[in-house]
């Protein structure tokens, strides 16, 4: 569980942008290879496989959304619900909380003209699958088999 959220910051970040003026970013990383990661990290927590494929099937439908410049607050704010829903199948915490308004922060943050020096959209993404990583491994630190409702 420590290493998921690692995990899940570098390869948000690897399927997001263009990593450098060589190596274009691969969506890829994002969308398939961290959800494969989510359906392993859970097979070997003993979660259930119709628990565990609803996790992957949310994290691969919303982590193909958009969520760009040029859409919506409402829009950008639905993407957030999504990442904040991954985890559901098997129980809920605050990092549920944390994660939506961390995207919504974070993105507001990358397009202030004072802060967006400092949060940079690759450091936004990774931080985005960091958030989600933790929310994922919080509460497989605390599943029962049940519905929980952690703080």
């Amino acid at each position: 569980m420590v290493f998921l959220p690692g995990i899940s910051w570098t390869l948000f970040a690897l399927g997001g942008t263009q990593i450098s003026d060589k190596v274009p970013g691969w969506k890829g990383w994002r969308r398939f290879i961290l959800p494969i990661v989510y359906f392993i990290t859970c097979l070997i927590a003993g979660i259930t496989l119709w628990q565990n494929l609803l996790i992957t099937g949310i994290s691969v439908g919303s982590y193909s959304l958009g969520y760009g410049e040029k859409k919506s607050w409402p829009q950008k704010a639905i993407v957030g619900l999504m990442y904040a829903l991954v985890s559901i199948p098997i129980g809920i915490s605050a990092w549920n909380l944390f994660t939506m308004g961390g995207f919504l922060g974070l993105f507001a943050l990358s397009n202030t003209k004072l802060t967006a020096n400092m949060f940079t959209w690759k450091i936004c993404e990774g931080f985005f699958g960091l958030l989600v990583g933790i929310q994922l491994a919080y509460i497989l630190m605390h599943y029962r088999g049940e519905w929980l409702w952690m703080f």
